[in-house]
C-alpha cells in the first residue's frame, strides 16, 4: 500500500503536531520550529455569512471601480467592445440572465487579465406589451380591475415606474454576480426609454423613410387578438398539438369560357365544383379567389357518392380520395393553363369569383386549387398585389367579424364561434370536414392563437436588404465554433424567407411613431423638421408622454404645413408605436454611435429570429454593414430532467437563491462548466454543488500557495538551482498557462473550468506539491527560497487563468498578500516562460518506474522505507541516469528516490540490450530521522536527541550559524 506521507497544509500540521508530541514524551527537542511551515490567515472554508459579508466588501473595495480602472490604465490602441443586447425590464431575474450577463463577463474579465481595455455598456429593454401587461396587472389588482379602463398617459405612466423598479432590482443582482460595468454612473449604461435613445431612435426612422426603406401599407401581418396588436415572428410561439378543422369544401363553378371541356359540360347543365382544402374556414367570407398553378395538370373527376363533376389537381386524386375517403374517377384531364379564364360562385355570399394564377401553388398535398382570401395569407396577398385588387377585410382587432361581414357572423369571433358557424353554413357544400393537429402561432406573451389579419402597418423592406444582410453574415464568426455553420444556416435562412418586417405596434407603452396622417387622404406625412421639434419637446420634457398629450398645433412645426400647403386642422398624429424590436434594434446606434462595430454580440439562440436578426437589419439599413464582427450563442436553463423551468411546474432554482447558498463564484463557475456546450443547460443541486466542491478544492491549494509563499522575499526564480521536477513542472505552468487563455480566447468555457480543475489537483497538488514537500519543508533556505519563487510564480498564473470565472475567491485570497487587488497588480501580466530545458522524456520515464514500483509494493509502511532494485533498459537507463547517475548500488538521496518517494534505489541495466524490466521491493531496516522523517540515521546512530539525518544536520547548522 502506499502512503505519500503529507502533501496539504492540514495533513502537515497534523504530522508535526504528532511529531512534536513523541518527541517530547521521550525528552527530545521539538523540530516544528526549525520547520519551513506554511503560515496563512487565509480561511480554509467560508461560512454562508462570512462568504456574503466577503463578496458585499470586495464590490465595493475591487469591482466598483474596475471598469473604470482598465479604461484609464490599459493600453487605448487595443480595445475590445462587448455590446450588450438588453435584458427585458419585466420581472425578476432567472437562470436565464445568470448565463447570459455571466458569460459576458467572462469575456470581458479574460481580456482585462490579458490587458486588453474593454467597451462594454449594459442596457435594458424598456418598452413593449409584457411589461405594460404586467403594470396594468399589478394597477388592476390594488383598483380591483381598473387596469384595462386607463388613458394611455396612465398606462404609460405605470409601465414606465414599472420598468424603472425592475432595473433597478436587476442592476443590483448584476452587481452581485460581479458583472464588469460602471454601475454608479447613469452615463454608463442605456435604456431604450431614454431621452438620447430615443432621439436617435426618430432621426433613424426618418433617414430610412427618406431612403424609402420604411414605408406604409395594407398588408396581412401577424395579429394578436388577445393582445390586440401586431406582433413580429420573434413575438411567436407556437402551440405543437393545435387543433383546427380540415375541411374539403366544394366551389361550384359558373363560366368556364377558355376551357372547352368545362365549358361544353356547364352549357349541358351538368354541375362542376372546384375542391379547395382549408384548415381556417374562418377565412372563408374574405375568399376572393380561387389560385390554381398553370404547369400542373387538373382532371374532373366523379365521386361514387355524386353524380357532379370534381375539378382537382391530376396528381392529387389518389391523396384527395384517401383524405376524403371517397372513390374519385377520373373523366377528363385540362392543362393548369386553360383555367384562367373560369369563374366561381362564393359559396357564402354568392359573389361570381375569378381563379387567378399563383406560383405558390403546389401538388404536395391539398387539392391543387388554393383558397385565397388576401386579407388573411402573404402568397394570397402578393397575388393581388400584383395585379392591384383591393384586399377585402372583415376582421377587427379584437378577432371578430366587422360591419362588413355577412350577418349571421358580425362581432363573433373568427378562431371560435366564426370557425363553427360557417362549418354549419357550408354542410351541403362541404365534401369531407374532419381535425387536424398541427403546428400553430400563438402569441408568446399571451398564450393565445394569433390570426393573419390584414392592416394597415408600417414596414421595413427587407427585400432591399438582404442581399447586403447576407454579404455581412458571411464576414462574421459565429461561436461556439462547433456549431458555427448550423448556427450561420439558420440567420441565412430566416433572413431570405422573411418577406417584410412590420414595425408598427397598436400598443400605448413604446416610442411614438413619428408621423401624422392628412384626414382626407390618410397619407402619411414624415418630415426632418417634424423630427427636429418632436428631439427638441423630448430634450425639455424628459420623456415622449407628450406626443399622447400634445395637440398637432405643437408637434408640426409652421413651416412645414407651410410647405405642404396644409392647416394643422388638416391633420391627426398617429396612435401606433414602434415595434420593440426596431427599439432594441437599433440599440448600437446610441453606443456604438456611426462608426464603431462590436466585435461581439452575446445572447441565446432564440436571437437569430430577434435581436441579432433586428440589429443587422437596422445597421445594414443605415450604413450598409453588420454592426457586429462576431456572434456568441448559448442555449436555455432547463432542470435536471431537461424541463424548462416554470413557476408551474414548481422546478425553478433562482440565482438570488444560488448566490445566498453556494456563493457568486459557484454560479459563475456553473454557468462557465455548463453554459456553452448544449442547447439545453441544465440546473440542478447536484451540479451546483460539484461547482462548489470544485472550488473548494481550488481555495484549499490557494490557501496552501499562499502559506507556503508569505514571506517570499525575491520572487525570481535561480534557474542554475533547479531540480528537472522542478523544470518539469515550470513546462507544465507555461503549458497550463497558454492552453487555458487559448480556450478562453475561443470561448470554450467549459475546458477551461476543466483544464483548471485537473491541473490544480494532479499537475500542482498530486505531482509537484507532493514531491516538493520535503525539499520545501526540511532543505536547505537555498532551496526553500527557490521553491517559494516557483510557488509564488505558481500562484500567479493560478489567480490569473482562475479570476474571470471565480474573481472574488481570486481576490480575496490575494488580499491576504497584503499587496493591491490583484486585477491592479502589475503582476497579474508578470509571467514570463523560464527558460528551461526539455526534461519531460526523464520525468515520463521517472513515473512509469514509479508506477511499477508501487505495482509490486505490498507493505503497508511509509514510503521512505522502501528499498527498490529496478532493472531497466539501455534507453530508459540513459534518461533516468540524469535523476539518478549510480548504478549498480543503492543510493538515498537521488532525485529520482525523490520522485519515487523511497528511501533507497538501486538502477541496473537489463542484459543484453533486452527491453524486459525488473522491480523488486524491500523493506529499510532502519530508523528515520525525527526531523524530515525522510532521510535514515546513520547505521548504530540510535535515536537520541543529539542525532538526526546528515542533511538536516547541515541545515541546522546553517540555521544557527
Amino acid at each position: 500500500m502506499f502512503r505519500s506521507g503529507c502533501h496539504s497544509l492540514r495533513q502537515f500540521r497534523n504530522y508535526t503536531r504528532g511529531l512534536s508530541t513523541k518527541s517530547a514524551l521521550k525528552g527530545e527537542p521539538k523540530y516544528t520550529d526549525t520547520i519551513n511551515l506554511p503560515k496563512t490567515k487565509f480561511p480554509a472554508r467560508l461560512s454562508a455569512e462570512k462568504r456574503t459579508e466577503v463578496q458585499d466588501r470586495l464590490r465595493k473595495t475591487c469591482f466598483s471601480e474596475l471598469y473604470a480602472w482598465q479604461r484609464e490604465n490599459l493600453p487605448a490602441e487595443k480595445e475590445f467592445i462587448l455590446h450588450d443586447g438588453p435584458p427585458y425590464a419585466n420581472g425578476d431575474l432567472h437562470m436565464g440572465h445568470a448565463v447570459n450577463k455571466i458569460l459576458k463577463d467572462l469575456i470581458l474579465k479574460h481580456k482585462i487579465v490579458s490587458g486588453t481595455k474593454v467597451h462594454y455598456v449594459p442596457g435594458w429593454d424598456c418598452h413593449g406589451l409584457p411589461i405594460e401587461l404586467k403594470a396594468l396587472e399589478a394597477y388592476g389588482k390594488k383598483h380591483k380591475g381598473a387596469g384595462q379602463r386607463l388613458d394611455p398617459l396612465k398606462v404609460r405612466e405605470l409601465a414606465r415606474k414599472f420598468a424603472l423598479d425592475t432595473i433597478e432590482k436587476q442592476k443590483i443582482e448584476f452587481e452581485q454576480w460581479g458583472v464588469t460595468a460602471d454601475w454608479t454612473s447613469r452615463k454608463s449604461w442605456y435604456r431604450t426609454l431614454d431621452v438620447g435613445y430615443i432621439s436617435a431612435q426618430l432621426k433613424l426612422f426618418q433617414e430610412l423613410f427618406a431612403k424609402g426603406l420604411i414605408y406604409r401599407d395594407v398588408k396581412p401581418v401577424y395579429w394578436s387578438p388577445s393582445s390586440q396588436s401586431a406582433l413580429a415572428e420573434a413575438e411567436l410561439e407556437y402551440d405543437e398539438a393545435h387543433k383546427s378543422p380540415s375541411l374539403y369544401l366544394k366551389m361550384r363553378l359558373t363560366a368556364g369560357d377558355g376551357c372547352a371541356e368545362i365549358a361544353r359540360i356547364l352549357q349541358s347543365n351538368e354541375r362542376i365544383s372546384a375542391i379547395i382544402w382549408t384548415t381556417t374556414p374562418w377565412t372563408l367570407p374574405a375568399n376572393q379567389a380561387i389560385c390554381y398553378n398553370p404547369s400542373l395538370e387538373y382532371s374532373l373527376v366523379r365521386s361514387e357518392t355524386s353524380q357532379e363533376l370534381l375539378l382537382i389537381g391530376s396528381e392529387l386524386i389518389s391523396y384527395v380520395s384517401e383524405q376524403t375517403q371517397t372513390n374519385l374517377e377520373q373523366i377528363a384531364a385540362i392543362p393548369g393553363s386553360e383555367l384562367g379564364s373560369i369563374r366561381y360562385r362564393h359559396p357564402i355570399n354568392g359573389e361570381e369569383l375569378p381563379f387567378l394564377s399563383g406560383e405558390h401553388v403546389k401538388s404536395e398535398k391539398g387539392t391543387g386549387l388554393v383558397h385565397t382570401a388576401p386579407a388573411h395569407g402573404p402568397d394570397d396577398f402578393l397575388v393581388f398585389l400584383d395585379r392591384k385588387i383591393p384586399v377585402r377585410s372583415l376582421i377587427d382587432e379584437a378577432g371578430c367579424y366587422n360591419k362588413q361581414a355577412p350577418d349571421f357572423l358580425r362581432g363573433k369571433f373568427a378562431l371560435t364561434d366564426g370557425n363553427q358557424l360557417i362549418l354549419e353554413r357550408l354542410q351541403n357544400d362541404t365534401m369531407a370536414c374532419g381535425v387536424i393537429e398541427h403546428s400553430y402561432p400563438i402569441d408568446w406573451r399571451t398564450k393565445k392563437p394569433v390570426m393573419l389579419r390584414a392592416s394597415d402597418q408600417w414596414f421595413i423592406n427587407t427585400d432591399r436588404l438582404k442581399e447586403s444582410a447576407l454579404k455581412a453574415v458571411e464576414q462574421i464568426d459565429i461561436y461556439p465554433h462547433s456549431s458555427a455553420d448550423v448556427s450561420k444556416k439558420v440567420l441565412c435562412g430566416q433572413l431570405q424567407k422573411r418577406p417584410y418586417w412590420c414595425i408598427s405596434r397598436q400598443r400605448a407603452w413604446g416610442v411614438p411613431i413619428p408621423v401624422v396622417y392628412e384626414k382626407s387622404s390618410t397619407k402619411p406625412v414624415v418630415h426632418p423638421d417634424i423630427i427636429e421639434n418632436l428631439c427638441e419637446m423630448l430634450e425639455k420634457t424628459g420623456n415622449v408622454d407628450f406626443w399622447w398629450s400634445t395637440d398637432v398645433a405643437e408637434l408640426v412645426p409652421q413651416r412645414v404645413l407651410d410647405e405642404l400647403q396644409l392647416t394643422h386642422q388638416d391633420l391627426v398624429k398617429g396612435s401606433d408605436i414602434l415595434d420593440i424590436w426596431f427599439d432594441s434594434g437599433i440599440s448600437w446606434l446610441s453606443v456604438l454611435g456611426g462608426e464603431q462595430k462590436a466585435d461581439l454580440y452575446l445572447e441565446g439562440l432564440d436571437q437569430f429570429t430577434g435581436w441579432f436578426q433586428s440589429s443587422l437589419l437596422t445597421s445594414v439599413a443605415a450604413r450598409n454593414e453588420s454592426p457586429y464582427r462576431a456572434l456568441f450563442v448559448h442555449g436555455f436553463a432547463v432542470d435536471e430532467k431537461g424541463m424548462k423551468m416554470s413557476k408551474s411546474l414548481g422546478n425553478i432554482i433562482s440565482p438570488k437563491d444560488i448566490v445566498k447558498q453556494y456563493g457568486c463564484d459557484t454560479l459563475r463557475w456553473w454557468v462557465a462548466a455548463h453554459a456553452i456546450q448544449n442547447v439545453s443547460i441544465p440546473v440542478s443541486h447536484k451540479l451546483l454543488g460539484s461547482s462548489a466542491e470544485n472550488l473548494q478544492k481550488i481555495r484549499g491549494i490557494m490557501k496552501y500557495l499562499l502559506g507556503a509563499t508569505s514571506e517570499v522575499v525575491d520572487s525570481r526564480i535561480d534557474l542554475s538551482n533547479l531540480t528537472h521536477v522542478d523544470q518539469y513542472f515550470l513546462q507544465q505552468l507555461c503549458l497550463f498557462h497558454d492552453t487555458v487563455f487559448s480556450l478562453y480566447d475561443s470561448y470554450q468555457y467549459n475546458k477551461v473550468s476543466a483544464t483548471i480543475v485537473t491541473f490544480c489537483v494532479s499537475t500542482l497538488s498530486g505531482f509537484y506539491v507532493h514531491l516538493i514537500k520535503d525539499r520545501l519543508y526540511c532543505g536547505s533556505d537555498k532551496q526553500f527560497h527557490n521553491l517559494q519563487a516557483i510557488l509564488a510564480q505558481t500562484l500567479k498564473v493560478l489567480c490569473k487563468v482562475l479570476w474571470p470565472i471565480a474573481p472574488f475567491l481570486v481576490e480575496e485570497s490575494w488580499s491576504y498578500s497584503g499587496r493591491e487587488p490583484f486585477f491592479k497588480s502589475s503582476q497579474r501580466l508578470d509571467f514570463t516562460p523560464p527558460p528551461v530545458s526539455n526534461v519531460t522524456p526523464i520525468i515520463e520515464q521517472a513515473l512509469n518506474l514509479k508506477r511499477h514500483v508501487f505495482q509490486r509494493n505490498q507493505m503497508d509502511v511509509n514510503t521512505w522505507l522502501l528499498a527498490v532494485d529496478a532493472t531497466v533498459s539501455q534507453d530508459t537507463l540513459h534518461l533516468l541516469q540524469r535523476v539518478h547517475p549510480m548504478l549498480n548500488e543503492p543510493q538515498m538521496d537521488s532525485e529520482l528516490c525523490e520522485i519515487l518517494q523511497v528511501g533507497s534505489l538501486i538502477l541496473r541495466e537489463t542484459k543484453d540490450g533486452q527491453q524486459h524490466r525488473s522491480v523488486k521491493v524491500d523493506k529499510l531496516d532502519q530508523q528515520l530521522c525525527p526531523r524530515c522523517r525522510r532521510y535514515a540515521l546513520h547505521p548504530g546512530s540510535g535515536m537520541t536527541s543529539a542525532h538526526v539525518c546528515q542533511r538536516c544536520k547541515q541545515v541546522l547548522k546553517a540555521k544557527t550559524t
